[in-house]
C-alpha cells in the first residue's frame, strides 16, 4: 500500500474517533494549509499579527519577505512543538494561506537548503471542461460513496439530498488566469458559503489528468457550526473534502474529476477518491433546468401540426417568461411574458428541447418538447 495513502487512512480512524465525542463542528474550512521544513532558526521569519487577524512574515533576505508581502497569510506556527527538539519533525512549520501560487514562488526562488517543501504542478484546463462550467449554476441533487471492497455501488446506494436542503454553486472561467471560479449562491442549508478557483489536475498517479481540476485559491467564505444530527452535516462535509476545503484535512486524495452524467441531460459530476478506498461523488443539476413539482400541475405543453406557435394548455391567461434550450442546455430562445399563441417555434429545427416557465412568483416548471 502506498505510504501516502496509509498516512491518510491513520489521519481519517483517528478523525472519525474524536468526532464521536464532538458533538458540534465545522465541516467548512476553506483555509489552506502548507508544511516547510527549516533546517536553522536564522530562516525562521518574524511573524507579526495584524488587526484584521492575517499575519506579516519578515525574513533577513528581503527577497523571500517580499514574496510572503505579496499573499495573504493568516499563520504561520511550528507544526510539532511537542516532538523531539533534536528530531526531524522539529523543523516543520505550518503555513495558513489562500493562495497556492505562494508555495510555488517560494519553490522556485528559495534554496531548499532554506524551505524545503512540495510545489504544486498543474496542468491547463480542457475545452470540454470550461464548455461544462462557464456560466453555469448548478444544484447539488444527490451524492454517494462507493467502495468494491465494502460492497457500496453508485447509483444503487445514490441518497437524494433531503426536502429543504438547496446548496447551488455558480462556476465561471477566467481564461486570463486560466482558473475555474466556484462561488456558493449565498449560503448553503447549513449557513456554509465559499468561493474558490481551481487550477487543471496534476499527475497524480491515479489516471488521466482529462477534466480535472484542483483547488487553487480560496477565501475565508461563511464557516457554521453543524451538530451531527442536521441533515446537510454529511452532505456538505463530503461537498467541501472533496473539493479540499473541508475541516477534515487530507479525507480526499488526488484530482477532483469532473464530467457530465451519461443519459442526464444538464447533470454534472463531481468524483474524488477517499482514504477508506472508495470514490466520493457529487451530482449536480444545471440550475437552469431544474423543476419545481409544486408549480403549474395542470400546465401542458404541446404542438399542433401546422400551427407555428407553442401551446399550453391550463395557463388560465397567466403570465409567465419561456425559455426554451436544447440538449447541450444553451439557451436559444427566450420570452418575458407569454400568453396564448405568441411564441413563434417555426424557427426552431426539428429536435428536442427543454422548455422553462416561470410566473410572476418565480415559480418553475421544464417540459420536454419534441418539436416535429
Amino acid at each position: 500500500m502506498n505510504t501516502k495513502v496509509k498516512s491518510y487512512l491513520i489521519f481519517c480512524l483517528i478523525i472519525i474517533i474524536s468526532g464521536v465525542v464532538e458533538a458540534q463542528e465545522a465541516v467548512l474550512c476553506p483555509l489552506q494549509k502548507d508544511n516547510i521544513k527549516i533546517e536553522t532558526t536564522v530562516d525562521i521569519p518574524t511573524v507579526t499579527n495584524n488587526p484584521d487577524g492575517t499575519v506579516t512574515l519578515t525574513h533577513s533576505d528581503q527577497n523571500i519577505t517580499d514574496i510572503f508581502a505579496q499573499y495573504t497569510i493568516h499563520d504561520f506556527y511550528q507544526s510539532f512543538p511537542s516532538s523531539n527538539p533534536d528530531g526531524e519533525l522539529f523543523k516543520y512549520y505550518t503555513l495558513v494561506h489562500e493562495n497556492r501560487t505562494l508555495i510555488n514562488e517560494l519553490y522556485n526562488y528559495v534554496y531548499p537548503s532554506i524551505y524545503l517543501l512540495d510545489p504544486y504542478p498543474n496542468t491547463t484546463i480542457s475545452s470540454a471542461l470550461i464548455n461544462l462550467l462557464d456560466n453555469k449554476t448548478y444544484k447539488l441533487i444527490k451524492y454517494c460513496t462507493e467502495s468494491s471492497e465494502l460492497g457500496w455501488t453508485c447509483p444503487e446506494s445514490d441518497q437524494q439530498v433531503p426536502d429543504g436542503f438547496e446548496l447551488k454553486i455558480a462556476f465561471e472561467y477566467d481564461a486570463v488566469n486560466d482558473l475555474i471560479h466556484a462561488e456558493t449562491v449565498g449560503v448553503s442549508s447549513c449557513g456554509n458559503s465559499f468561493s474558490i478557483n481551481m487550477k487543471g489536475g496534476f499527475d497524480d498517479g491515479f489516471g488521466t489528468t482529462n477534466n480535472t481540476l484542483q483547488l487553487w485559491e480560496s477565501e475565508t467564505g461563511t464557516s457554521a457550526l453543524l451538530d451531527y444530527n442536521q441533515p446537510c452535516h454529511n452532505i456538505e462535509s463530503m461537498l467541501y473534502s472533496v473539493l479540499d476545503i473541508g475541516c477534515y484535512e487530507n479525507h480526499n486524495y488526488g484530482n477532483i474529476r469532473v464530467y457530465a452524467n451519461s443519459g442526464e441531460t444538464g447533470q454534472i459530476v463531481i468524483e474524488r477518491a477517499n482514504v477508506i478506498f472508495a470514490t466520493d461523488f457529487l451530482t449536480f443539476q444545471d440550475n437552469a433546468l431544474s423543476v419545481n413539482d409544486e408549480s403549474f400541475q395542470n400546465i401542458k405543453l404541446f404542438e399542433i401540426v401546422g400551427n407555428p406557435y407553442l401551446q399550453i394548455a391550463n395557463l388560465n391567461n397567466q403570465s409567465v417568461s419561456v425559455e426554451i434550450y436544447n440538449t447541450s442546455v444553451q439557451l436559444i430562445e427566450r420570452t418575458k411574458r407569454f400568453k396564448e399563441n405568441t411564441l413563434n417555434i417555426s424557427n426552431l429545427s426539428s429536435g428536442l428541447y427543454f422548455v422553462k416557465l416561470s410566473n410572476l412568483n418565480n415559480q418553475q416548471k421544464v417540459f420536454k418538447f419534441l418539436k416535429n
